[in-house]
């Protein structure tokens, strides 16, 4: 018999036990990729920021307004190549937050000046630039309420009390993959121009948005800007678009902070797991790691058969975690969409899958040290003497 066979016999000798451990690794598995996963949630919109856009807000906070008359000195700057200006809704579909989606009012000018990853068929995008109501919505939202271009929907409004109706002109789609097709944006006249809106909330912008004609300009930009309004009623703070995003991250820095812990609680167990399996059995082949060590098998031949027993567990564990996280991920982006909107696809990246099957190989191979150094630590003969 080789090596291989030798090691298949030892693998097989409790096959419930075998499978019981496999499944509970792949359980392991599946809850590393999936708490991963939702760490990635948080960090989505700041992994696709660009480094060409710098984001302007009020100094106090996020939530405190801009005027609209900023637009024009910041587009005056040296080193800034467009600028738009939006405004968060907040608007729902009903009077309560079950089929929540963001929705915008922006300047349909400029808007897409500055995010180039939205793409809107030209006829669609004249459409909405003409309607002072006009909406555009992205496609996984379309998707999800079964809308087109000529429909109309009507939006409660949170921050702007009222029934809000917009006429549909378009659907968004990304110019690459993973970009956030989930939101419904409408021109800010339909907003400004209302007469539900008081005389101080006229002519506000939540933010400002800024594209630079090189990136390792952003800094002296950004600078120039909060520079320009220092002495104003209205401070801003100029950050970069990834750094804005991970403002809002640091709000729910402790439950990211408790989903990682978890996460290396998971592959504790895991290891825990199998070096308990891997244990149980050396210790019942006690006499069988002696009596090849009579034959003249070497320690390290002894510790490869333990190690690849590990090995096998792990990559098996890992396999099958693998395959069943996507599926688990996906329920679950369907079970919070009605609560948060519908959540960008392909959440699960393929870097987080790897690695997760990497660490779950390397964790059982770390689980597999004990085990197989106290099987060559025995001596021959009360190995031998054990059993008999």
């Amino acid at each position: 018999m080789n090596y291989v066979g030798l090691a298949g016999r030892d693998l097989l000798r409790n096959p419930l036990r075998l499978t019981l451990t496999i499944l509970a690794g792949a359980v392991g598995v599946t809850a590393f990729i999936f708490l991963s996963t939702v760490v990635d949630i948080f960090y989505y919109n700041a992994r696709a920021a660009q480094v060409d856009r710098l984001i302007v807000r009020n100094k106090v906070s996020f939530t405190q307004p801009l005027p609209l008359s900023y637009y024009a000195r910041i587009a005056a700057l040296p080193g800034v190549t467009a600028v738009t200006h939006q405004e968060w809704f907040g608007g729902t579909l009903g009077d309560t937050q079950k089929d929540f989606f963001a929705n915008f009012a922006i300047d349909p000018r400029t808007f897409l000046e500055v995010f180039p990853e939205f793409v809107v068929p030209p006829q669609q995008l004249a459409a909405f630039r003409g309607d002072p109501c006009g909406a555009l919505v992205g496609e996984q939202l379309a998707r999800r309420f079964g809308w087109k271009a000529g429909d109309r929907v009507t939006l409660k409004g949170q921050i702007y009390p009222g029934d809000w109706t917009f006429n549909v002109h378009g659907v968004y789609t990304g110019a690459r993959p993973g970009v956030d097709t989930t939101a419904l944006v409408f021109g800010y006249r339909c907003l400004n121009e209302s007469d539900r809106l008081t005389e101080g909330r006229k002519d506000q912008v939540g933010i400002y948005a800024v594209r630079v004609d090189d990136p390792a300009r952003s800094a002296g930009v950004a600078a120039a800007i909060d520079h320009l309004f220092d002495n104003s009623p209205y401070p801003t703070k100029t950050e970069s678009e990834k750094a804005f995003q991970l403002g809002f991250v640091a709000m729910s820095s402790a439950i990211v902070t408790a989903v990682r812990v978890v996460s290396s609680v998971i592959l504790l167990i895991i290891l825990l797991v199998i070096g308990n399996t891997l244990a149980m059995g050396v210790r019942e082949r006690t006499r069988d790691i002696a009596t090849l060590r009579a034959m003249g098998f070497r320690p390290r031949t002894v510790v490869a058969l333990v190690l690849a027993e590990s090995s096998v567990i792990g990559l098996c564990s890992a396999v099958l975690g693998v395959t069943a996280a996507p599926v688990l991920v996906g329920a679950f982006t369907k079970l919070i969409a009605s609560r948060f909107g519908p959540m960008p696809d392909h959440l699960t990246r393929g870097h987080t899958l790897w690695v997760s099957a990497l660490a779950a190989v390397a964790v059982a191979l770390l689980a597999g040290v004990g085990p197989a150094l106290r099987a060559v630590r025995l001596p021959v003969a009360e190995g031998l003497r054990k059993v008999a």
